[in-house]
């Protein structure tokens, strides 16, 4: 009875963070709200960029996008310095490499995009730090209360579930040695999932076109 118990405890504790690291919930939550708000926001600066106006510019920028898109509870106290830390951490230019003094470069660059591919790339910056703070966060959230012994079942469960997206040395483990992969391992298998359905719908809607040609493809 026991352990049944755990096992039952441990299926609905992979189930409730599966739920809630969902794709469409995750791309709903940040991708396309922050996507919005970046298409909103065309920005329209003389050339050449100032550091001052484009300091100004990423700013307001960051600011619109915590406000508008990922309706922050709180407020930024310091926009500018959110900004250039995101930049200087987490932007890349194809033209002009990684970080703040790179992207200010990029922006008086109309060839490569300009100030629009700055924002562009610095919304990107945003969406995959707050992505991973909400993924962290779930996980953290339902694993840090369980014990041991449940962590281990849970192991036991995605060894025995999750199997084909485990990486083949780490299948030759015992489920105690898996309790720290827990994370990476569900959300690969996440991900693959995603992919894979993604790929069977595409499927799907050819051969509807393929073999019903007097209907059309929803």
């Amino acid at each position: 009875m026991m352990d049944c118990d755990m096992e039952k405890r441990a299926r609905e504790t992979i189930e409730a963070i599966a739920a809630k690291l969902d794709r469409r919930l995750i791309e709903g939550r940040f991708d396309e709200p922050i996507a919005k708000v970046a298409w909103e926001s065309k920005c329209e600066a003389k050339s050449p960029v100032t550091h001052k106006d484009f300091n100004k510019i990423v700013a307001d920028f960051v600011e619109q996008i915590y406000e508008k898109a990922l309706n922050a509870s709180w407020m930024l106290t310091d926009a500018l310095a959110e900004a250039i830390f995101l930049l200087e951490n987490y932007y890349n230019s194809p033209a002009y490499g990684p970080g703040y003094a790179a992207a200010v470069l990029h922006a008086n660059d109309a060839a490569e995009g300009g100030v629009q591919a700055v924002l562009a790339g610095l919304a990107e910056s945003v969406k995959n730090v707050e992505r991973k703070k909400y993924i962290d966060g779930v996980f953290t959230w339902h694993l840090h209360s369980c014990s041991w012994e449940l962590q281990c079942e849970i192991a036991r469960l995605l060894l025995e579930d999750y199997r084909p997206y485990i990486p083949p040395l780490l299948c030759k483990c015992v489920p105690a040695q898996l309790v720290d992969e827990i994370p990476s391992i569900m959300y690969t298998y996440i991900c693959g999932d995603f992919t894979l359905q993604q790929i069977s719908l595409c499927n799907e809607k050819h051969l509807t076109a393929e073999t019903l040609p007097g209907r059309e493809m929803p």
